[in-house]
């Protein structure tokens, strides 16, 4: 296992004016799709998917609500500090942010890539790229935080059948994550609770995932499964209660007068 930091330029602040340039998406796009090339070429067989850095959960719930509807309040987590206390404040300025770039691009019927000039940004168009050239390569992803799942909705609406070969490593009861996720069709391997994302989740679930796999491949081939029973196994029907005729076994209610 092999770990690769990739570095972008920052974006851009999305209540303000777009993430990225337009004309430097495209370039992103293929950059992550080497980036999964060089991957595959290197023997490797699963990609990891997370991505972290100061803006990174705010752009992610700006391309889920654009995808999706979804109201952002309910898309951001609370901002815990490192001592363990829960910085309202800092939840109001992100969530503020956030709703002032939804504001911005109102009214608009975004493309994938306009998504990502407007408000991911370079970050979520690498990792987009990288899943787009994964899929290519026939390669599984495990997503993980909520920038992983915006970019595999990304990479979904590029055209391509990414979500296929996408699995969610645990969802974290993240908001974001939790409505990409089911959104995407994604298979969620574990339900720790975590909520730790950029990476680390799927690293959890990874030695599960790797078990799983030994042991289904220990396992013996199944039989196949019958139309019809065998013969010795079907229920016999059962015996009419009577062996005569009923209508002759029945009296006659009629009396003769002489």
């Amino acid at each position: 296992m092999s770990l690769q930091i990739v570095e972008t330029a920052p974006a851009g602040a999305i209540e303000h004016g777009e993430a990225m340039p337009a004309e430097a998406v495209e370039d992103a796009l293929r950059r992550g799709w080497r980036l999964a090339d060089e991957a595959v070429d290197s023997g490797v067989d699963l990609l990891i998917l997370g991505s972290c850095g100061a803006g990174a959960e705010a752009a992610a719930a700006a391309v889920v609500s654009a995808v999706t509807g979804a109201e952002v309040p309910g898309l951001l987590a609370r901002v815990v500090s490192a001592d363990g206390t829960v910085d309202d404040t800092a939840w109001m300025e992100r969530c503020a942010a956030v709703r002032d770039a939804m504001h911005r691009v109102r009214g608009r019927v975004l493309s994938a890539r306009e998504m990502l000039s407007e408000l991911g940004g370079a970050d979520l168009a690498v990792a987009a790229g990288v899943i787009l050239g994964a899929t290519a390569r026939r390669t599984p992803v495990l997503l993980d935080g909520p920038a992983g799942v915006a970019a595999g909705l990304i990479a979904r609406d590029l055209g391509s059948q990414s979500r296929l070969w996408c699995a969610v490593a645990d969802a974290g009861r993240h908001p974001t994550t939790v409505l990409a996720a089911d959104v995407l069709g994604a298979t969620q391997l574990t339900d720790l609770h975590t909520g730790l994302g950029e990476g680390a989740g799927a690293l959890l679930a990874l030695p599960l995932l790797r078990s799983a796999l030994t042991l289904a491949a220990s396992l013996p081939a199944l039989p196949p499964v019958l139309d019809e029973p065998p013969a010795h196994l079907q229920e016999v029907e059962d015996e009419p209660e009577y062996e005569t005729d009923p209508a002759e076994s029945r009296t006659d209610d009629t009396s003769t007068v002489d």
